[in-house]
């Protein structure tokens, strides 16, 4: 009487049938984890993922766990910085802190570009809002110090040219009030990208003659405006609300 044949167990037999089945099970398992980490499941199912599986996910869909959207957003800031991260500065700031903080940079130095720490050369377009990290070109984006320095440093910002009559006789006025701190003064002819400079005051403040006088980042006018407020007897009191010590005789004339 012959044994009856028994059937062998799927993981007896060849190498390659066993290699098979466990190339199958391996298939099938990342494909199983593949789909719930960018699908997911019920949270009462026993389906759900850990969240250590899921963050091994996030290698496949950025948007499919925890640290995937932490990633994901952090790549986001940075793709904002200098626009969204600083909403409440305003450009005219910025400029300010880049001409006073960094008098010997200029924003067409490299070849008509500035070099800026963490974005290499930037070529400026004058027309459009700047980013303002060109405007700290030395990588320190401490907006809220800027800012507080210029207006304890700077609070009386004129800009002028040399030759320019007008900005003169603005500049002699201002300087018969002896005012506190001294007004700051900018030459833009002086400079090479006086041009670039004078363009984006013009966009800023819509003034787009010298001088262009400007009382804590707003524009009061130029020569001619400050003459009348002096003779209406409003240009003291405009500097004393502004945060300045009026000291010259020529305020009480």
């Amino acid at each position: 009487m012959k044994p009856t044949p028994t059937t062998a167990p799927p993981w007896t037999g060849s190498p390659y049938r066993r290699r098979r089945i466990l190339w199958a099970f391996v298939v099938l398992t990342v494909g199983g984890i593949y789909y719930l980490s960018q699908y997911g499941a019920p949270s009462s199912s026993f389906l759900s993922l850990s969240e250590s599986l899921k963050d091994w996910g996030y290698h496949f869909s950025p948007d499919s766990s925890r640290a995937g959207r932490v990633a994901q957003a952090k790549q986001d800031a940075h793709a904002g910085e200098g626009t969204a991260t600083y909403a409440d500065v305003r450009e005219i700031d910025a400029l300010l802190h880049f001409l006073t903080a960094h008098p010997e940079r200029r924003l067409e130095e490299d070849g008509g570009s500035i070099r800026v720490e963490g974005l290499g050369s930037v070529v400026v377009d004058v027309e459009k809002p700047v980013d303002l990290r060109v405007y700290a070109p030395d990588g320190k984006n401490d907006w809220e110090a800027h800012t507080k320095r210029l207006r304890e440093q700077y609070p009386l910002v004129v800009f002028s040219k040399t030759y320019c009559p007008y900005s003169q006789r603005a500049k002699t006025l201002l300087a018969s009030y002896e005012i506190e701190p001294a007004p700051k003064i900018i030459e833009l002819n002086v400079r090479s990208d006086g041009p670039q400079v004078q363009a984006i005051l013009a966009r800023l403040t819509g003034r787009n003659t010298v001088p262009n006088i400007l009382l804590k980042g707003s524009s009061i006018g130029g020569s001619d405006d400050i003459h009348q407020m002096h003779e209406a007897h409003k240009l003291k009191r405009l500097f004393e609300e502004g945060g300045l010590t009026v000291k010259g005789a020529a305020a009480e004339a």
